[in-house]
């Protein structure tokens, strides 16, 4: 059998003497969106930094496509196929839209490919084709948002993590960020999604993990967590 695209063994991580992330193991098969679900402070953030990169594995190991992520650098990792869309956007507000598109591609070479790509996604956010050469701290949060994972595919990702991507957002925007992640499925992207509106992550999800104090506590289809009285409870808000 093929090694799942993305697999965490009893990973450790934390930050200073912190340690946050206390044994955690999942896996990502090629093709699913998988959510990680989980009140604020579970470590579900954490656990996206980890496989990025940004934090280092204390103990265990993360393992894309088989091979071993833990002494890799970030920009590495990226270089693989793994990229992050960040709680907080994170976008550089003094660049244009286009810039920061633009430096979603700095790991790739092929200039025709980034700008076929580069097409692609203003056919995708329409709204980021109309404001390409406007500074990007001025865009909506929606828009932002967008740009955040618009940036974030520019790097031809083969796994996508999202972490809350519908924060703050209107409940309209909220709707088409969802679609989004959809349409980024269907046409071959692997998702890991981090989500605070858990019912909507498990509508999409294929599979899901109910993260609680840096501990895999739940592991089951998305379909059944939605139907679980305990999910429903804790993080659905209702019985």
């Amino acid at each position: 059998m093929a090694a799942p695209l993305l697999e965490l063994r009893e990973v450790h991580a934390g930050y200073g003497a912190l340690e946050v992330l206390k044994g955690i193991s999942l896996r990502v098969e090629e093709g699913e969106i998988v959510t990680l679900i989980g009140a604020n402070g579970a470590g579900k953030s954490t656990t996206l930094m980890t496989i990025s990169g940004l934090l280092k594995v204390r103990a265990g190991e993360v393992l894309y496509a088989g091979v071993s992520l833990r002494r890799l650098a970030a920009h590495q990792i990226v270089a693989l196929g793994l990229c992050q869309v960040p709680e907080g956007r994170r976008i550089f507000s003094e660049l244009t839209v286009l810039e920061n598109l633009e430096l979603g591609a700095y790991t790739r070479r092929d200039r025709e490919g980034t700008a076929g790509d580069l097409e692609k996604i203003c056919e995708l956010f329409p709204r980021l084709h109309e404001r390409a050469s406007q500074k990007a701290g001025t865009l909506s949060g929606g828009e932002q948002q967008m740009l955040a994972i618009g940036r974030a595919l520019m790097a031809r990702p083969r796994l996508l993590l999202l972490d809350e991507p519908s924060l703050g957002l209107a409940p309209l925007l909220v709707q088409r960020i969802f679609e989004v992640i959809r349409e980024l499925n269907a046409q071959g992207t692997t998702i890991l999604l981090v989500e605070q509106n858990a019912n909507e992550a498990l509508r999409i999800a294929t599979r899901g993990y109910v993260m609680e104090t840096g501990r895999i506590t739940l592991e089951d289809e998305a379909s059944a967590l939605l139907r679980n009285p305990q999910v429903r409870e804790a993080y659905l808000g209702y019985e």
